[in-house]
């Protein structure tokens, strides 16, 4: 996955570890329209993609924290957002069309909060079920990912606007599952909780 000639402000050596990590999702797990077009997931399988994914949302969430950074207060809060502007209409899925898909990235992880979209499904005894969860979340995720990798100028300077106006979130928002760490490389991480401890500043300077 090679990066866009485009001006970022984070290293290139981080974007190109969120790079290899959204490939590490690929290699593991296909690309979004490949996910969605499972529609369904066993639990053990649910929870694995959503491990991974929350490392990934980590990472990007960590590097957009750091690109937002080059918005300052004046400029974030008069940037008007491109979809004030557009004409509303109607939006399907397509499990094949994952560029029309309408999705947002996640910027804060869950904690304790139920599986979307299951069922149960009797197995072989009584006793024993099989639980099954749509795939498609997960799918809208995996291409949200994408899209910041992608293009972080537009996430950046949303994200700049909401830190600029409560800056008391920057710490929930720079959680990161303990799992990220080892997947990224420990120099790698330990980079970019640096960058991220330079940056508070910019947004908090109490």
């Amino acid at each position: 996955m090679s990066l866009p000639q485009d001006h970022r402000k984070a290293p290139l050596e981080l974007w190109r570890a969120a790079g290899a990590l959204l490939r590490t999702l690929f290699n593991l797990f296909g690309a979004p329209e490949e996910l969605a077009a499972r529609h369904t997931l066993t639990g053990p399988t649910y929870r694995l993609i959503l491990n991974w994914l929350h490392c990934a949302e980590a990472m990007l969430r960590h590097l957009l924290f750091i690109e937002a950074s080059a918005y300052p207060l004046g400029v974030a809060s008069t940037a008007k957002r491109a979809h004030a502007q557009r004409q509303s209409r109607e939006m399907s899925f397509d499990a094949d069309k994952p560029e029309d898909w309408r999705i947002s990235f996640r910027c804060f992880m869950e904690r304790g909060r139920p599986a979307r979209q299951h069922r149960r499904m009797p197995a072989r005894t009584p006793t024993v079920h099989m639980r099954f969860h749509s795939a498609w979340p997960l799918a809208e995720r995996f291409e949200a990912l994408l899209r910041v990798h992608n293009d972080p100028a537009p996430f950046a300077r949303r994200l700049a606007r909401r830190l600029h106006a409560a800056p008391r979130i920057i710490a929930k928002f720079l959680n990161a599952p303990a799992q990220l760490a080892p997947r990224i490389g420990e120099e790698i991480f330990a980079t970019l909780r640096v960058f991220c401890g330079q940056t508070k500043p910019v947004f908090d300077s109490s």
